[in-house]
């Protein structure tokens, strides 16, 4: 196999495992969005958000071939979308916070409330698609990263 044909395969492993890590940096934002909430409109997560893509990217380059590049970002992935219930908490409580401590004294029972049932639904749907997309993706992961043709010899004694 020519060097060329090396450098091939190593760039496609390399955007696959980006393409998941941006899969996974999508499922991850809501707690990058919690962790690190912006003041001014900035994107404070930005650096968080661009780590999950190169360690994706890297996961997939370094992978032996491109079946296991495919499970390997299948499970980053698939460990991100499970997180998400996790991620969809995190926000939901920031945002309750961020609402019940800008209202004055009179209206804050009811915002509390509001904002509670809110982020109980918001979490509820994340918690709902995370544990089964996740769980199928881990699952696929499995099966890509550590499947494959197994050799078995039988040796008989006679």
């Amino acid at each position: 196999m020519g060097e060329e044909m090396k450098f091939v395969r190593g760039l496609l492993r390399f955007v696959v495992g980006g393409v998941f890590g941006v899969i996974a940096a999508f499922a991850l934002i809501p707690a990058f969005a919690a962790v690190f909430p912006s003041k001014d409109g900035s994107v404070t997560g930005a650096g968080l958000t661009l780590a999950v893509v190169v360690v994706g990217a890297l996961l997939g380059l370094f992978a032996p071939s491109i079946r296991r590049a495919f499970g390997r970002g299948f499970l980053l992935a698939g460990v991100a979308v499970l997180a998400l219930p996790l991620s969809a908490f995190m926000l939901s409580a920031r945002t309750a916070h961020e609402v019940v401590t800008s209202s004055d004294k009179m209206e804050q029972a009811g915002q509390a409330l509001g904002a509670g049932l809110a982020g109980a639904a918001f979490t509820g749907v994340a918690a709902f698609i995370g544990l089964i997309g996740g769980g199928i993706l881990i699952i696929i992961g499995l099966v890509l990263a550590l499947g494959g043709r197994r050799e078995v010899i039988i040796v008989e004694r006679r």
